[in-house]
């Protein structure tokens, strides 16, 4: 009998040292499975949701562990969980790299949004909030609301004068915020606007500015309502509002010493040097920078030499730049939007420089981005000769790139200036 209670002692002794042994474990196991799954289940990251007018910009950083992903959109009355996700609708997919989308709902009311990845068929449903899926409901407004209050404008005028072109308008409310655009194309419709160049905000001031271009380049302006613009009504240009015909400076009246000479001024003239003789914050005579006064033309033999270095380009080839690739896409891991630039210019093949770059600005919201992929469409267009429309790409890219494009403006300034010298010689 004692025999038989020593037994059953031992065996219950047995099965709790297992349990204390084995059940731990198999938690653990458990505990690392689900753990596993949490952290190597791809999604994206910083999702933002913005109201822009009647449309909402979706904004988020890619998943850096998947090869060839779809990002799919989806929205929500309520906050997104497992039980109304299958209740949810998707709105788009995107693929890797787009980063930015722009959702018209078509109403105000309040709504959530999550981005799922997929990747070979499979669906990877996470949801982690702020992550890929926003906790604050994101409304856009109603157009009818700021065409309502929407200043009305009237009386655009663009005329040359001393060296620059001077722009005057009219509004019916002097607090309302304007925009002036500028466009070496046709302003017609909205769309026309979304690759035009900001020239400058107006709000509680008078309409006037002079505005210094390139010389022999028409120009077509445009002053809109800000608040009407960015709600995204269509109402935007008519009569009063956009030139109807370009207006430029005519070269042969541009006289490079009056155009650089001025105090102020709504941009800076594309040039490395400012013709100025006193120092702006003190008032100082500033001291002579030792540059000839004097155009001084190179040897034969020189030009010759440098013309068989920069790729034999026209009879200006000892002017012509190297393609140049920003810091930001020297890294070692290049951000994905621009990731592909160095491979193309490597092969120098600039059309397909061009219709990737003219692809990537129509998805791109980012400001920063924007002006990358604005040096690199400059780029591409200044080596397949369209040297107009290359310098508006490197002046619109001078927000986020001011040096490395003001190397390129002097390089097409100087361009133009030659072979307007050729044409006089013949």
């Amino acid at each position: 009998m004692i025999d038989v209670e020593r037994t059953m002692k031992k065996t219950a002794l047995y099965l709790t040292l297992i349990q204390i042994l084995i059940f731990p474990c198999l938690m653990t196991a458990q505990t690392s499975d689900t753990a596993d799954k949490e952290v190597y289940a791809p999604f994206v990251s910083r999702i933002k949701a913005e109201t822009r007018g009647t449309a909402i910009v979706l904004s988020w950083k890619d998943a850096r562990n998947l090869s060839d992903p779809l990002y799919h959109i989806y929205e929500s009355w309520q906050p997104f969980d497992d039980e109304n996700f299958p209740h949810s609708r998707r709105i788009a997919t995107v693929e890797r790299g787009a980063e930015h989308y722009l959702y018209e709902p078509g109403d105000s009311n309040p709504r959530y949004f999550l981005i799922l990845a997929e990747e070979e068929g499979q669906l990877f449903d996470v949801f982690i909030p702020y992550r890929n899926m926003n906790m604050k409901a994101v409304s856009a407004e109603k157009a009818v609301i700021q065409e309502k209050k929407a200043a009305r404008i009237s009386d655009l005028l663009v005329v040359p004068e001393s060296q620059n072109l001077l722009i005057t308008a009219a509004a019916s409310d002097s607090e309302r915020s304007l925009i002036l655009f500028r466009s070496t194309d046709p302003l017609l419709k909205r769309e026309d606007l979304k690759d035009a160049a900001r020239v400058r905000i107006f709000k509680g001031e008078r309409i006037e500015i002079r505005d210094h271009v390139v010389p022999g380049i028409p120009f077509y302006y445009a002053l809109v309502d800000k608040a009407l613009y960015e709600s995204g009504s269509t109402i935007l240009l008519y009569d009063g509002s956009v030139t109807p015909a370009p207006v430029s400076i005519p070269m042969e009246q541009w006289n490079p010493e009056e155009a650089h000479s001025f105090l102020f001024a709504s941009s800076h003239i594309p040039l490395p040097m400012l013709n100025m003789e006193l120092d702006i914050e003190r008032g100082k005579k500033l001291p002579d920078p030792g540059l000839p006064r004097t155009v001084i033309a190179l040897e034969p033999e020189t030009e010759a030499a440098l013309a068989e270095l920069n790729f034999g380009k026209s009879v200006h080839t000892p002017l012509w730049m190297r393609p140049e690739l920003l810091p930001v896409d020297k890294a070692v891991e290049s951000p994905p939007e621009t990731a592909w630039v160095e491979e193309i210019i490597v092969l120098e093949d600039w059309k397909a420089l061009l219709e990737q770059s003219d692809e990537q600005l129509k998805n791109s919201f980012d400001r920063e981005i924007r002006n990358r992929l604005l040096f690199y469409r400059g780029q591409a267009r200044y080596f397949l000769g369209d040297l107009e429309y290359a310098f508006m790409d490197f002046l619109s890219a001078r927000d986020g790139y001011y040096s490395e494009s003001g190397r390129w403006l002097y390089n097409i300034f100087e361009q133009r200036l030659r072979i307007s010298r050729s044409r006089n010689l013949e």
